[in-house]
């Protein structure tokens, strides 16, 4: 199948941002949006979301991968949450992609939180394949209970900044109906490995459509996280591949991710 390969310059908040789009000449109604965690471009770690993109696009499936707000090639200053960078690339992949009338995002570790919230409010997310979900307690949990931060959102590893994007996230939340609550006696008490899955599970609560979870770094923790979600969202797979996390260096691992992707796409 042929396969054409654009660059994108889009907007969000006033700066741009910038992706890449992978697009079968005959697309599929369902293609895939990949979020970088904090720590990735949108080539991922050893060419792994590039590679997943050709891979996926040759079975029909249009994949867009960018980078998020002050990372990559993208302008600006990484921000607190990126719902709004997720909602821009949605928007464009939409554009650019006609024949599509869903996607599922694919989100490894610390996106995972970010990509369940912006799931939860976009009716055209139909999935969400999480690669390692990994939800570390906020580095500013204590400016955020200062704000009245609910403790689910707090633990989610959306990483506050300024108080006013603490806000924009906890009202973000509140529309989609999390309960809020003050974080800070919780924060003392909890071990920082304490509370991830539910704090996940609580970002899934709002969202109805299906889940991957692909655990495939036991020193990370991701085991644990993708076994206690399973069992809490019903639509949920759980696939389990040694050594194949977000970081996988070699092809064998990094084709075998793709492939649970491939075959879960495919499945529903």
């Amino acid at each position: 199948m042929k396969l054409e390969q654009r660059a994108l310059r889009f907007h969000t908040r006033g700066e741009a941002l910038i992706g890449i789009v992978d697009v079968p000449e005959r697309p599929l109604a369902r293609g895939m949006l990949i979020l970088a965690d904090s720590i990735q471009y949108r080539s991922g770690s050893h060419r792994q979301f590039t590679l997943l993109s050709r891979l996926l696009a040759a079975r029909g499936v249009a994949v867009l991968r960018f980078d998020r707000m002050g990372a990559g090639d993208s302008d600006g200053e990484s921000a607190a949450q990126a719902l709004d960078d997720v909602g821009a690339a949605m928007k464009e992949f939409f554009i650019h992609v006609p024949e599509m009338k869903e996607s599922v995002i694919l989100a490894p570790g610390d996106a995972a939180g970010c990509a369940a919230l912006y799931a939860a409010q976009d009716g055209r997310v139909t999935g969400l394949a999480l690669l390692d979900p990994l939800l570390p307690r906020c580095p500013n949990a204590a400016a955020a209970a200062d704000a009245g931060a609910p403790a689910q959102v707090a633990e989610a590893g959306l990483r506050y900044g300024p108080r006013s994007a603490a806000d924009r996230l906890l009202r973000r939340a509140a529309a989609l109906g999390f309960p809020i609550r003050r974080a800070a006696s919780r924060a003392g008490r909890e071990a920082p490995s304490q509370g991830v899955a539910p704090a996940l599970a609580q970002a899934l609560a709002g969202f109805g459509g299906r889940v991957l979870l692909v655990s495939g770094d036991a020193a990370a923790g991701g085991q644990d996280a993708t076994r206690d979600l399973a069992g809490q969202y019903p639509r949920s797979r759980r696939v389990e591949i040694a050594h194949a996390g977000a970081d996988a260096r070699r092809s064998a691992w990094r084709d075998a991710v793709a492939f649970a992707c491939a075959s879960w796409l495919g499945s529903w």
